[in-house]
């Protein structure tokens, strides 16, 4: 892998992560177009990219995770007591969407199968364009971690689980999910990208597991050098994405993403098609 490609990825993955428009998805696309046909372990590369995103979410959202640190440990010194601590309900939350991504585990290899399939990433940016579409007709209501219910994480937490799969956005599906779920635009925002966190951290330390059992054949032909670019450059695009999501997402008009994600869904499955002719 070369190291304007690696950029090439990062900047795609960064851009793309927070936009409801599927970055598993696209960086698909990017490798099949333009990758040089030697067969790499993407997973790991991938895995790293979202790491870089990690980084972006961080930074973006330091204020709400720092108190979220500072009330977990308030929350086991009181005795694990939620009432009128806002915050805690929020962790609570957060850990709620976890429990449905252990069932990811038992078919992670051929989740891995996916990723190597532009055809289905053409349908499932569809099926992104429809959850896009069908959230603008939710009604509009108010919740947050005040008054947010443990149905409503433990239903955001599942869309995430189904948005592992190339081309169903996962910032789409849990921001549009906790839309339908009653929360307030903001708050949708904000715990969508703050609850990826685990999930993505939890994803690099499998990853990394492997790496250290086989490392030749984990990192396959990417340098190291590929690797630390490409997360810089997730990262400092990941946070320009962050500020254009939160922008949008306050006008709440996803329709320029829906106009996006069929468009490209639908390129991408007659372009399949024809190679299968």
């Amino acid at each position: 892998m070369s190291l304007w490609f690696a950029i090439l990825q990062g900047l795609v993955q960064g851009l793309t992560e927070f936009l409801p428009v599927s970055s598993s998805g696209h960086l698909v696309l990017v490798q099949t177009l333009f990758g040089d046909g030697v067969e790499t372990n993407y997973m790991l590369f991938n895995v790293l990219l979202h790491f870089g995103t990690l980084l972006s979410v961080i930074v973006a959202f330091w204020k709400d995770i720092k108190e979220l640190f500072v009330e977990f440990f308030g929350w086991i010194h009181d005795g694990f007591k939620i009432n009128g601590h806002p915050y805690r309900r929020f962790i609570v939350m957060l850990l709620l969407t976890i429990v449905p991504m252990f069932a990811i585990l038992p078919v992670k290899s051929k989740l891995e199968e996916a990723f190597s399939s532009p055809l289905l990433v053409g349908l499932l940016l569809l099926v992104t364009a429809a959850i896009l579409y069908l959230s603008e007709k939710a009604p509009k209501k108010h919740k947050t971690e005040e008054n947010a219910t443990w149905l409503d994480a433990l239903i955001v937490g599942i869309g995430q689980c189904f948005a592992v799969l190339p081309g169903l956005s996962r910032s789409g599906t849990t921001i549009c999910t906790g839309l339908f779920r009653g929360f307030s635009r903001d708050f949708a925002v904000r715990f969508a990208f703050i609850m990826s966190l685990p999930v993505i951290l939890g994803a690099n330390i499998l990853e990394l597991v492997d790496v250290f059992k086989d490392p030749a054949a984990a990192m396959g032909d990417v340098s190291i050098a590929c690797y630390l670019v490409g997360i810089i450059a997730a990262m400092l695009s990941g946070l320009a994405a962050i500020r254009m999501v939160r922008f949008v997402s306050k006008r709440g008009n996803f329709r320029p993403f829906v106009v996006y994600c069929t468009l490209i869904g639908t390129i991408t499955i007659v372009v399949s098609l024809i190679k299968m002719i």
